[in-house]
């Protein structure tokens, strides 16, 4: 059942057409869902409406929201061609894909090269020769070694692509079970899980941990990311960036007055561009990252105000050299 991409439609044995919405209300009116099939003219396979639920999760302020969504009943598989066939669409990508960047394997597997992708992303530059480092080797105490490599605007333009319909398909699956199985993420000599490059919004706070272990040289990771609003400079500001802001993510600690917060943030000189994803808009967002924090600040309980409660706050923020690495999930 993990393997699917989370659908928004079916229908019943009859035909009929069933959206996530539509099944969510009968649910919430006390209904039962009926029994659904893949609405793919080529497919028809069985699948089943999973219903909005909250999630707790340790150390969460809230629970965690998972929004309803259609899947993949157990044992059932969608057909070769199906729209939602998520093997396949990873077979296209592949297909489409420079065989530099995403490398066939003995094993029947599929290598991405993120090193490639690192060095692109560094360059101060778009075109010209860039060294090619190791950014997990480069903080081990043995000696550095560097790679010259050409890295032509076409190319990077093509694996900033692949990347893209990469996370965007991860994004639109249930879990990374099924890129984790036949996608190999290598960085120089590393080999990174697919759980430490692509991050939900519940685990914002590994997310941190991993770009401040990397230091001035991180690695290129993704984070999934609900758009809560966009703030731009106002007339005379100093500064010229406008900034894109994701839902935080709120944690518990062992001291009850104290909360840790995780803010995810996008800045970018086109604010139109920010300004174009609206609120709640569902978001892949991947590259370099910087990490800030942790930051202090204390403010009276909103629930007692005669108590102090001390927020630390860890930022996370994107500075996209491009804009394809701001990937909108439909």
């Amino acid at each position: 059942m993990s393997k699917g991409i989370k659908m928004r439609a079916a229908q019943d044995r009859h035909g009929h057409r069933y959206t996530v919405e539509e099944l969510q209300r009968t649910t919430d009116g006390g209904g039962t869902a009926p029994e659904l099939r893949c609405d793919d003219p080529s497919c028809g396979c069985d699948v089943r409406f999973v219903p909005r639920y909250q999630q707790n999760r340790a150390n969460r302020i809230e629970p965690v929201d998972v929004p309803a969504y259609i899947g993949l009943t157990r044992g059932s598989e969608h057909s070769a061609g199906c729209r939602y066939d998520a093997s396949g669409r990873l077979k296209i990508i592949a297909a489409q894909s420079d065989p530099e960047f995403v490398r066939a394997l003995e094993d029947g597997k599929r290598e991405l090269r993120l090193l490639a992708l690192h060095n692109g992303l560094r360059k101060s530059g778009l075109s010209g020769h860039a060294p090619e480092t190791d950014p997990v080797a480069s903080s081990a105490s043995q000696p550095k070694t560097s790679t010259e490599v050409a890295l032509s605007d076409k190319k990077l333009d093509s694996y900033l692509r692949t990347t893209a319909d990469l996370v965007a398909l991860r994004a639109m699956c249930e879990t990374d079970t099924l890129l984790a199985s036949e996608l190999v993420l290598r960085l120089g000599t590393q080999r990174i899980p697919w759980k430490q490059f692509f991050f939900e919004h519940e685990r914002f706070d590994e997310a941190w941990e991993t770009v401040a272990k990397g230091g001035d040289n991180p690695y290129p990771i993704a984070l999934s990311v609900t758009v809560r609003s966009i703030h731009r400079p106002p007339v005379g500001a100093k500064y010229k960036s406008s900034f894109l802001n994701g839902h935080a993510l709120y944690r518990k600690t062992d001291d009850p007055l104290r909360i840790q917060s995780f803010e995810i943030s996008v800045a970018h000189v086109d604010g139109a561009w920010l300004n174009s994803f609206a609120p709640e808009t569902e978001l892949v967002l991947f590259g370099l990252w910087k990490a800030d924090g942790p930051i202090e600040r204390t403010a009276p309980d909103k629930r007692e105000r005669t108590r102090t409660i001390t927020y630390v706050t860890y930022k996370l923020t994107l500075m996209p050299k491009f804009k394809k690495q701001a990937v909108s999930v439909s």
